[in-house]
């Protein structure tokens, strides 16, 4: 895992999160991960979501999300894998952050980090 870090850094924010960085990056060599998405009123689903492809930063991962409670509901997409790594990173315990269920729902792009060094 160690030499990934170097390559999704400017990616992901810097080495400023590096401990974060490097949790994500072990759970993109699994190849999948099972969290929740929580619901008002407190209730919530489990889902898995598994991916496929190349681990490098501008590679496309093909990525399935089920509810293992809900077998009707499954959405299937690709996207670049740095990507996925920034949502993995911003998880909060065993929730995707909301930037990933705008983009998934509404068709809202993510936040693009500032890669680093960059002039902006």
């Amino acid at each position: 895992m160690a030499p990934l870090v170097p390559l999704f850094a400017p990616y992901c924010g810097g080495l400023g999160h590096q401990v974060s960085l490097e949790e994500a990056l072990a759970i993109l060599l699994v190849g999948h991960w099972t969290g929740l998405r929580l619901l008002q009123g407190g209730r919530s689903h489990s889902l898995r979501l598994s991916w496929s492809g190349e681990t490098a930063p501008q590679e496309l991962l093909h990525c399935d999300l089920i509810f293992p409670d809900l077998p009707q509901v499954a959405y299937a997409f690709d996207l670049p894998c740095h990507q996925l790594v920034q949502w993995l990173m911003e998880r909060q315990g065993q929730e995707l952050p909301a930037s990933f269920w705008r983009w998934l729902l509404l068709g809202q792009p993510p936040l693009a980090t500032e890669p680093v060094g960059s002039a902006a």
